[in-house]
């Protein structure tokens, strides 16, 4: 599942229900210079860990898509 968060006026992130329920009130933020996580507060760090294994090979996968639908853009056909 994917969410396109855009900030407010006052440059707030609304955070949908659906991450609410299941993170809670209280969440820790961590980026670096192209992206970020988001996990509980509380959240054991081994298990983020593995969470970020899991969201890491599906954005793999989605990047061999997109660069097997580029390459279709630019065969030349005979």
């Amino acid at each position: 599942m994917e969410f396109e968060l855009k900030t407010g006026p006052q440059g707030h992130i609304y955070m949908p229900k659906k991450i609410r329920d299941v993170f809670g009130d209280k969440m820790r933020f961590l980026p670096n210079a192209t992206a970020a996580v988001i996990y509980p507060a509380n959240a054991d760090l081994k298990d983020v860990i593995a969470s970020l294994s899991v969201i890491i090979s599906d954005l793999k996968l989605r990047a061999g898509k997109k660069g097997m639908q580029d390459e279709r853009k630019f065969t030349v056909k005979n």
